[in-house]
């Protein structure tokens, strides 16, 4: 207790909380691998580092951070972009990331506009917002200060009409949204997507060429460097691994009058993102089963060169998923993502959807070691010792959950039309939407699990649940035919099997009663998905399991199989799950393909695509790598710098993935080539 105490004492102090924060800028940094030791990192920024510290206005906080950032402008000959990595607010409270701003608010409307809304001149929404707005022209001015100046000229004359007009022009449009995107990282706010940017530049865009001030290369060219200035900063934009930054660009998707609505730019930004390889931003596709063939074929070839991108959101089946969960239509019509693929929609809602995980495979394992599990005289007395664990667990989950408060937030309040409208902080009210969204892991391995115990002791008759169990806890030692036969299993999670399909049906729409007992502070609902970034690291303390697996192995990936199906069959099995109300926490298809096997069959690919659509899949990512590029890229890192491949919802430079993220790609690739 005195030692806690003494820590809690010392790291108040303003000096420790720079220290802090310096080692936590180191570690995202030693992963570039160009970073000395700790001391050496420390004692040469020592004096650039700035934990802001609190005070009662987060906007007069965000203000003093403001004018102590150093403006240092990434290499770019199109845009202005400066990041101090050394410097962030202090925080008390969780700071609400993993969402998208109203992009569009600050290109078809203006800081001017935004700060001198009609209210009381007492209001403390009000003076937060021109505290806010005065600190960012104070900001710019700082920065037509610095050395080489001149050469900003068209950027800052851009920047300074976002405090006084909306854009007009398709340069100026970019160049806003990158000033503001910025401070979104400065301020400390992690997975920052970039919005539905086909259709918020649309206009623009269509002006600038049919005026003559642009060309469609000319485009291409400012669109480049817009994705290359957003990579500035990769290491340390990244959360959990490298590449993980959700810097995410929307494109096309239905509109509210029922139509596909895409654009020339929905098509140059694949190009872009195609031309480029880059494993950051990312590209998310809204398609139906009636989009564009082209456009459909474009995101295909891609998807080819293995960046793992676009990422394909089916409307067909989101939309209505949003609607059956209370979403008005126009909202769900203008959905994006945060980060990764959970449905949210941008500027309007505070709804951080990836608040927590949901393990199915922890209560499994607690029931699996209670005194009740041998007792049991059937399968569905499994079943319903299961459904009873599961309850208490997701009760233990959501619970604390229930009570999160988050940092109040005066920039995104900026961009976001439900703040400016009620006068409220976004995270106190002034959202629409304020659900909490959780991914989910080892369903599965539960699945699987189940289906071996049905089959080898009341089936078969051929172990006694204590007999199978003895062995799982002994984590199967000697038992080597045993967990081959249990991973072998078929059919399996993934198949398009009836018992299968409906087991998993059951356990989804058990867990999705009770999510809906819960509630959030604001009075939101809670959400869940089957997929997550935790299957490495969510299995890490789960002991063995009826499935095949050992003590702390990985998961199956989103929605996948451990064995080998064909991904016709996988699909299929997708198609039968339900995914309304509380379950459109992001339900993603993830299979693995060979290059060779893509390009040679790529009108059938989409054909597969476009069924999929149809049939009710809901979002889709593919990793088109071979295993013996991998196996070799692992052996020999200088082989293969520039291989990228799809981790959970991003893609990252496969170089840059620890070891245990490989070797799981590895095994996925091999058990993938035994269906081609």
């Amino acid at each position: 207790m005195g030692k806690e105490f003494v820590k809690h004492i010392v790291y108040r102090l303003p000096v420790m909380k720079d220290y802090v924060y310096g080692r936590k800028v180191y570690r995202k940094y030693k992963r570039t691998g160009q970073a000395p030791g700790l001391a050496g990192f420390l004692a040469a920024n020592s004096s650039r580092f700035y934990y802001c510290p609190q005070s009662e206005s987060k906007a007069e906080q965000t203000a003093r951070l403001l004018r102590r950032v150093d403006i240092l402008p990434a290499e770019n000959d199109s845009f202005f972009y400066s990041l101090d990595c050394c410097k962030t607010l202090g925080n008390w409270k969780v700071v609400y990331g993993n969402c998208t701003a109203d992009i569009g608010l600050l290109v078809k409307s203006s800081f001017s506009q935004i700060s001198n809304a009609q209210e009381p001149k007492n209001s403390d929404f009000l003076r937060e917002r021109r505290t806010l707005v005065d600190a960012l022209r104070a900001y710019l001015e700082r920065a037509r200060q610095i050395p080489g100046v001149e050469r900003y000229g068209k950027q800052f004359a851009a920047i300074e009409s976002l405090f006084e007009r909306p854009a007009e022009s398709f340069f100026e449009a970019l160049q806003r949204i990158l000033f503001y995107n910025q401070f979104l990282w400065q301020t400390g706010h992690t997975l920052n997507g970039l919005g539905h940017l086909d259709w918020v530049l649309e206009e623009l865009y269509e002006h600038d060429l049919a005026s003559g001030v642009l060309t469609r290369e000319d485009a291409k060219e400012l669109l480049k460097d817009f994705f290359r200035v957003l990579h500035e900063y990769y290491w340390f934009k990244s959360a959990v691994l490298m590449g993980d930054t959700g810097q995410i660009v929307i494109l096309g998707g239905c509109s509210q009058n029922g139509q596909y609505h895409c654009n020339d730019l929905t098509y140059l930004f694949i190009e872009v993102s195609e031309e480029l390889r880059l494993p950051d931003p990312k590209v998310l596709l809204r398609c139906t089963a009636d989009m564009p063939e082209d456009l459909l074929e474009a995101a295909v070839d891609c998807i080819a060169t293995g960046i793992g991108a676009p990422l394909l959101s089916n409307d067909d089946e989101i939309i209505p998923a949003m609607l059956s969960c209370g979403y008005e239509e126009a909202d769900a019509c203008n959905y994006g993502t945060s980060a990764c693929w959970e449905p949210l929609v941008p500027g309007i809602s505070c709804e951080a959807n990836n608040s927590a995980s949901l393990n199915f495979a922890e209560s499994f394992t607690e029931m699996l070691s209670g005194p009740r599990f041998a007792e049991v005289k059937s399968m569905e007395d499994v079943l319903k010792l299961y459904e009873e664990r599961l309850a208490a667990y997701i009760k233990s989950v959501l619970t604390p959950l229930t009570k999160r408060m988050f940092e109040e937030d005066p920039l995104l309040s900026l961009a976001s039309s439900s703040a400016l409208e009620r006068r409220k902080d976004i995270t106190r009210g002034g959202a629409k939407y304020n659900s909490l969204g959780l991914t989910s892991v080892g369903l599965g391995t539960v699945v699987n699990s189940l289906l071996n115990i049905k089959r080898l002791v009341f089936d078969e008759g051929r172990y006694t649940l204590d007999q199978l169990n003895g062995y799982r806890k002994n984590n199967f030692a000697g038992q080597d035919e045993l967990l081959r036969e249990m991973k072998d299993l078929k059919p399996c999670f993934g198949c398009d099997d009836v018992e299968v399909v409906q087991l998993s049906r059951r356990i989804i729409a058990f867990a999705s009663g009770e999510f809906s007992k819960y509630r959030t502070r604001l009075g939101g609902k809670f959400k869940f998905g089957l997929s997550s970034p935790n299957y490495i690291t969510g299995a890490q303390k789960v002991p063995a399991t009826f499935d095949g697996r050992r003590d702390g192995d990985p998961f199956s990936v989103h929605i996948s199989s451990s064995a080998a199906v064909p991904t016709t069959e996988l699909l299929s099995f997708a198609m039968k799950l339900d995914y309304n109300e509380n379950r459109l926490n992001g339900n993603v298809i993830d299979f693995i393909t060979s290059p060779g096997m893509l390009k040679q069959n790529r009108e059938k690919y989409a054909a597969l695509l476009r069924a999929g659509f149809a049939g009710g899949i809901f979002q889709l990512q593919i990793n088109v790598v071979d295993s013996k590029t991998l196996i070799a890229a692992k052996a020999d890192p200088t082989l293969f710098p520039n291989l990228v491949v799809r981790v959970w919802g991003f893609s990252a430079y496969f170089n840059d993935l620890p070891e245990e993220y490989k070797d799981v790609l590895i095994a996925r690739a091999l058990e993938s080539e035994k269906t081609a």
